[in-house]
């Protein structure tokens, strides 16, 4: 039984570790788009503090998600789901976007702080409760990997802006 509990924690410190270096290239990506780019539309309608507030706007999501994880329930927001989540997307975006650029990273900052340390008051078996939506068996470990591939998508797209306008 020990040896599961470490080798569980040990799982949840690596996506943990994972997240915090996913979150430090969004973060250096993003401190490298020139001040005068910052407001143009890149993703869709987004821009870049659109990008950083969708990012803040789904920590705090996720935190909010953690005890129906824990207890093997599916998330609230999961009810919202429309086409790539564009309706909760548009919302967090509008709730969380600050223009003033500085006050915006200690905000992505502090919405990180806030959802690593929520996850881990998370026990070892957490990591494995299942949730169904649909078919599809949704559990925090998917979670965690799912938040991670998004930002690694993000960091992508402002570096491939950061090109594109160099040009």
């Amino acid at each position: 039984m020990m040896y599961s509990n470490t080798k569980t924690q040990v799982e949840l410190e690596a996506l943990i570790s994972e997240f915090n270096r996913v979150r430090a290239e969004l973060i250096e990506a993003a401190s490298a788009v020139p001040p005068e780019l910052r407001d143009d539309p890149f993703i869709g309608d987004w821009d870049l503090k659109g990008v950083v507030a969708h990012t803040v706007g789904w920590d705090y999501t996720n935190v909010t998600a953690l005890p129906d994880f824990r207890d093997g329930r599916l998330p609230a927001f999961f009810a919202r789901y429309d086409s790539d989540w564009a309706a909760i997307n548009a919302d967090l975006v509008a709730r969380y976007r600050i223009e003033d650029w500085e006050a915006l990273l200690v905000s992505l900052r502090d919405s990180q702080r806030a959802f690593v340390s929520a996850i881990r008051t998370l026990s070892d078996s957490d990591l494995d409760n299942v949730a169904l939506w649909g078919e599809r068996r949704i559990t925090l470990r998917g979670m965690m990997r799912a938040v991670s591939k998004d930002e690694s998508q993000h960091v992508a797209q402002i570096r491939a802006f950061i090109a594109e306008s160099a040009r």
